[in-house]
């Protein structure tokens, strides 16, 4: 059955500003439009069953976003919808005044549409799972069990859910996740408990959008999550699910948390008629604590000496401009490869000079670039990078010029056309797979 279209209101005094906004969500969303606060809370009062979310701008002349977000905290319905303020100014005593008034998120004008359609998306994906949680079991009963903050389930219900699962079913191959945010303690510390507060949500929300509606998602403490999957068909995909995560928080695409926020995560896997929760857990927080030591941005498991870590995982780089090449590419490396967007050709000198990565290739994209590559092939040029690691060129198949000066600069060992056929680029990257077998 086809998802009913979610339903926005847009607050803007500015008739521009709500047809670009307009413009970026009417292929995906019903719209609603007011011009003013007071304009807002009506409509709230009159189709708060309507609406899905509020996208509010802050500087509105009479009633201005702040006060909508001050008025909110008095109506009950109002604070179940989740709202995302419009600013010119990303600066933190904004964001931090707007997350204490009950902000789910912020964009910044004017508005990147990809960007906004991201953060809209990822605000309704962990709103909708709340939603369908509510529709299935008592008000009264979902409070005790949902973390208030997260929308996910609160330590104890995780525990007992998690057990009872364990009990019914100990023949059956089980996976649990212990997660934990890390450098968190100088989120806090540098931009104030709402920002904590904020990524914490955050990364709630790429947890609950990561798993299917029986995977077990719970909060247990601080920054710590646990996520439980149960009758899995082979560990391969567990490892490639932690892979996801880790990139998704350390890409940070669409995401409004600090860039220094990152992951690490604990594997355990249920031995044969194992029950106990206890048990499997200290197991992930074991593999948790190899993490965290293994220089953190990684996953364990337990009982496996080596974790996958920075200083295994081979590090492929990717410099481009197109999200098409980018999309194509990640697609055909997959774990134990890690596919890491740079945009300078400092970040390229830095990663392959740090002995604790393994870099063994670097795509160098010019199939968008203005100047056909002159300007990076002429810097690579004079670098010794293709000395101690594989340089692959990416051009226009129509465009001579960009091939001709990738050829030219003497530093390349391949050569790939966009558009990339993807079965197959995954036949070919596996040749990149180590320094040795790029000839």
């Amino acid at each position: 059955m086809e998802q009913q279209r979610e339903t926005l209101l847009i607050v803007d005094d500015s008739r521009l500003q709500r047809a670009v906004l307009n413009e970026i969500f009417s292929s995906n969303f019903n719209i609603l439009e007011v011009s003013s606060g007071e304009e807002c809370l009506k409509m709230i009062e009159e189709k708060q069953d309507m609406i899905d979310l509020v996208l509010l701008d802050l500087v509105m002349s009479g009633m201005d976003g702040f006060d909508v977000l001050k008025h909110r905290q008095g109506m009950p319905e109002f604070k179940k919808i989740p709202v995302v303020v419009l600013t010119t100014t990303d600066t933190p005593e904004v964001q931090t005044k707007a997350f204490e008034l009950g902000a789910s998120d912020f964009i910044s004008k004017p508005a990147e549409p990809a960007i906004a359609r991201l953060r809209i998306g990822n605000i309704l994906k962990t709103n909708r799972r709340l939603n369908n949680i509510l529709q299935k079991r008592e008000e009264l009963r979902i409070r005790s069990e949902v973390d208030e903050m997260t929308h996910l389930l609160n330590k104890t219900t995780a525990e007992h859910t998690i057990s009872h699962i364990l009990l019914s079913s100990p023949e059956g191959l089980h996976a649990l996740f212990a997660i934990d945010i890390d450098n968190f303690k100088a989120v806090n510390d540098i931009c104030g408990h709402k920002m904590g507060d904020h990524t914490i949500s955050v990364v709630a929300g790429i947890l609950a959008s990561h798993f299917s509606g029986s995977d077990i998602v719970g909060r247990i403490g601080g920054d710590e999550f646990v996520v439980f999957v149960r009758n899995i068909t082979t560990k391969e995909a567990i490892y490639e699910k932690a892979q996801e995560l880790l990139d998704a928080i350390l890409d940070k695409e669409g995401l409004s948390i600090p860039e220094n926020v990152t992951i690490s995560i604990g594997i355990a896997f249920t031995d044969p008629y194992e029950t106990s929760y206890t048990t499997l857990f200290q197991k992930a927080d074991t593999a948790l604590s190899n993490s965290k030591k293994s220089g953190k941005q990684c996953f364990s498991e337990y009982g496996v000496s080596s974790p996958v870590s920075d200083a295994t995982l081979k590090n492929i780089l990717l410099y481009t401009q197109s999200r098409n090449v980018a999309s194509t590419l990640k697609f055909a490396h997959s774990y134990p490869d890690r596919l890491v967007k740079i945009s300078s050709l400092a970040e390229i000198h830095y990663a392959v000079m740090d002995k604790n990565n393994h870099v063994p290739a670097v795509y160098i994209d010019v199939s968008e670039s203005k100047d056909d590559g002159q300007k990076i092939w002429e810097e690579l040029s004079h670098e010794s990078l293709a000395q101690s690691v594989p340089i692959i060129a990416i051009c226009q198949e129509s465009n001579l010029t960009q091939v001709r000066n990738a050829i030219l600069s003497n530093v390349i060992s391949d050569l790939i056309f966009e558009p990339i056929d993807v079965e197959s680029i995954k036949r070919r990257v596996k040749k990149y797979q180590t320094h040795d077998d790029i000839s």
